[in-house]
């Protein structure tokens, strides 16, 4: 290892002394601080007013946030009213078409009443002496007949075509709930409480009753 002379280690001082004056001066000048040294009192103060503005603003968005609770429940309770309104008005019209459609029907009924009437009129009458002796009476009479059975036909296929059928009443059992019995006949050759005859004839309307149907019922035991 060569030891260093005199000069060597003079140049190697002075460079040394440089680099330490150097440091000194970026110590001096990052030790200098623009504006003026800070006040803990006004920082204080500073962070109790930001304090008291975040307290408002929270107040200020948990106020808005329960006025938007309470109005999304005022709106969900007009909705549910809105719903249920709508739903009796919706059954309400439902249940007014189903009472119009009833009336029409029941009229209907009647009409196939008068209408089943006059048929029977027809077959049941007998021309008399004078009538057969003049043919065109005769004809007409019949034609007449024609005439109603054909519309009595026409009537119940449109009834059939609203799901109206009759109650097949001759011969079976009385049934309270779809016949009203209007009187009593005997008859020995047949079982108590059997319908012998329609005086008005009982329809329905899909399932549900639509008319009644008026029967006699046989009853043992009267005395004829």
């Amino acid at each position: 290892m060569r030891l260093l002379d005199v000069e060597e280690k003079e140049r190697l001082v002075e460079e040394f002394r440089a680099s330490l004056e150097h440091w000194e001066a970026d110590d001096e000048d990052s030790n200098e601080g623009p504006g003026e040294p800070v006040d803990l009192r006004t920082l204080l103060a500073e962070m109790a007013v930001l304090k008291n503005e975040v307290r408002l603003e929270s107040r200020q968005f948990k106020s808005a946030l329960e006025e938007l609770r309470s109005f999304g429940e005022t709106l969900r309770e007009h909705n549910e009213r809105l719903t249920r309104d709508l739903e009796r008005a919706r059954e309400q019209a439902a249940m007014a078409t189903r009472e119009a459609e009833r009336r029409l029907l029941l009229g209907m009924l009647d009409l196939r009443d008068r209408l089943q009437a006059g048929v029977d009129a027809a077959a049941a009458r007998r021309p008399s002496l004078l009538a057969r002796m003049v043919p065109g009476d005769t004809r007409f009479a019949q034609s007449q007949g024609l005439g109603l059975t054909l519309t009595l036909q026409r009537l119940d296929e449109l009834l059939a075509t609203h799901r109206v059928r009759p109650i097949d009443a001759l011969g079976a059992r009385l049934d309270p709930q779809r016949m009203r019995a209007v009187g009593v006949e005997s008859a020995q050759d047949a079982p108590e409480g059997i319908v012998l005859r329609e005086v008005r004839r009982g329809f329905l309307h899909g399932q549900e009753l639509l008319r009644a149907a008026e029967v006699i019922v046989n009853k043992k035991g009267m005395q004829a």
